[in-house]
């Protein structure tokens, strides 16, 4: 009971002190829908008169380089009734291309919504061909819509999906456009300021924190919150499983990989540690060649930035189902960092420093990709402090600083494994070893019970009988020492002692009974049942033993009514005679 309430407190503590997200880190970004409904046909009705038209001029960072266009590449317009969110996108491309297989590299527009907590994600192009990512593939069962159609500046898709997740009269979502060429993507394409929208589709709830790269659209109406905040006590500490969350890893490596053909290149060491472990990483790069890695073909001339980076992830730790299909999601956790500022130095070049951080309680869900797995790793981004530090272009950066990159320094400490630090596990064990101790006190009785079974089996006196009777107590007294002890070190070595002088007084008795003793041991998961069968042995004899007296009776007694019966008919038949 006192180890249960010490872990009760340490879980409130935990719980009063974490903060709740309410809203994503592009919440300042904030669009108004107009009261309106809408048949869902590629055509924009006269109910989106006098919806905003939201521009698409922001590149994405990862498939755009950020880059602020001169003038829109569509247009979309937001409306909503009593039910359902309605979207317009109007995409100007004079060159609609679809001959990439993969719906995410043919043009197309992509609309992301919240429903329970769950990130839908529904792609279509323009001719209405569809596809999702992962979570949220129910979407028609949700009652979502969507129709594409060609126009004379380029295609039109037209959205509609549930109103769910309401706070405030407002939900999150996210739009963008995916602008390709000759089956390749040259960029995505967002809303002013939602440049990290490229990140939108690993957000696979509002749990993830490090992905909240959405915006917040306030709706037209009065609309009851229909959102479930959610804060996630720690993971309770356990005398089963404090050990595991000790050796929980985590994983370091520098990484490079292009957007085109998603080719991916090591650029610094795999290292691992795991919880409380501080990692002192230095990458040398003599090791490494980058000559030629980027050119204009896979940055589609310089406009499509890659991810040079450093992953913190999850070793493999978690774990996918052994049914996993393309889509599945695994195990999920919550992991926690802290990085020191990190130093990149190149032959010719200032040091680059990129800002150390905490990345708190950031969740890693493993998910089953085609031919590999994602969702459990943290980038932290070194390309755009280069850029801006240095002031280079993509194309100086690959062609002068990356053959010039001699080394990367840093220190990285894993923090915290489901909220559970280190230190949470060593004032647990203190209070264990303290309810040790006290468990220790408790096994004294059976200690004395073995004590005292020792002094009759080797008391010369004694009878055989009594001898075993005594055993039979000792193994009992151990077995209950055993069970009592589970989980608690010391405890359970005193435990095995017992258990270890009962199997020398065991093969004492069966030595003075001839080894033909037939008493077994008693299994410790019984012991409560063998207990109460022992006290119940004397009552149980004593009513076999009257129970069989009670039947000889009855049958003397039926014997002398049968008798009786006899004579009296008989005497009767004697009697008409006369």
């Amino acid at each position: 009971m006192k180890k249960l309430i010490s872990i009760l407190c340490v879980v409130l503590i935990l719980s009063l002190t974490m903060t709740a997200f309410p809203f994503a880190a592009t919440a300042d970004i904030v669009n108004t829908s107009i009261e309106g409904t809408a048949v869902v046909d590629g055509v924009k009705d006269d109910a989106y008169d006098g919806a905003t038209a939201l521009e698409f001029v922001q590149k994405g960072v990862n498939y755009g380089a950020n880059v602020v266009l001169d003038e829109p590449i569509g247009y979309a317009y937001i409306i909503n009734d009593s039910e359902w969110v309605y979207v317009y996108i109007d995409v100007i491309d004079d060159s609609i291309d679809k001959s990439n297989v993969n719906t995410y590299e043919q043009d197309s527009t992509e609309v992301f919504w919240m429903d329970d907590n769950v990130k839908y994600q529904l792609r279509c192009n323009f001719d209405s061909e569809t596809s999702v990512s992962g979570s949220g593939t129910d979407w028609a069962e949700k009652g979502a819509e969507v129709v594409g159609v060609t126009t004379d500046t380029g295609y039109a898709v037209e959205y509609k999906f549930p109103i769910t997740d309401v706070l405030n009269n407002q939900i999150e979502m996210c739009i963008q456009i995916n602008a390709c060429t000759d089956g390749t993507r040259n960029y995505t394409c967002y809303i002013l300021g939602n440049q990290d929208g490229d990140n939108a589709v690993r957000r696979l709830s509002r749990d993830e924190i490090d992905w909240d790269v959405w915006w917040t659209l306030t709706l037209a109406g009065e609309f009851e919150d229909t959102r479930e905040e959610t804060v996630e006590p720690a993971m309770e500490i356990t005398v089963d499983n404090y050990q595991e969350i000790q050796s929980v890893p985590f994983s370091v490596q520098g990484y490079m990989q292009d957007h085109i053909n998603w080719t991916w290149n090591s650029a610094g060491s795999y290292t691992t540690g795991t919880l409380g472990d501080t990692l002192s990483i230095s990458w040398n790069y003599d090791q490494y060649s980058f000559n030629g890695y980027l050119t204009a073909d896979n940055t589609t001339d310089w406009i499509v930035n890659p991810t040079f980076a450093i992953s913190v992830g999850d070793a493999q730790y978690l774990q996918l189902p052994d049914d996993a299909v393309v889509g599945d999601t695994g195990e999920s956790a919550r992991y926690s960092f802290t990085y020191s500022d990190i130093t990149i130095t190149a032959t010719g070049y200032d040091d680059v420093i990129i800002p150390g951080d905490v990345v708190d309680a950031v969740r890693f869900t493993v998910k089953q990709e085609n031919g590999y797995t994602s969702g459990v790793s943290k980038d932290i981004d070194l390309l755009t402090g280069i850029l801006e530090q240095t002031g280079l272009t993509l194309e100086e950066f690959a062609s002068d600083y990356l053959p010039n990159l001699t080394n990367i320094s840093f220190d990285i400490t894993f923090d915290a494994y489901e909220l559970v630090t280190l230190a949470d596990i060593d004032t647990f064990l203190v209070e264990l070893d303290a309810e040790d101790e006290e468990v220790l006190v408790s096994l004294q009785e059976y200690i004395d019970r073995v004590d005292a079974a020792e002094e009759i089996i080797n008391d010369e006196s004694t009878t055989l009988e009594e001898k075993e009777e005594a055993l039979d107590d000792a193994k009992k007294a151990a077995n209950r020492a055993t069970k009592g002890a589970e989980g608690y070190t010391k405890s359970e070595a005193a435990a095995q002692e017992l258990q270890d002088r009962v199997a020398e007084l065991t093969a004492t008795v069966e030595a003075l009974s001839g080894g033909d003793s037939t008493e077994e041991e008693v299994a410790i998961e019984d012991i409560d049942e063998a207990d109460a069968e022992a006290d119940a042995d004397t009552s149980s004899s004593d009513s076999s033993s009257s129970g069989s007296v009670g039947l000889i009776v009855g049958i003397v007694i039926v014997v002398i009514v049968v008798v009786v019966v006899v004579v009296v008919i008989v005497l009767n038949g004697k009697k008409k005679k006369a």
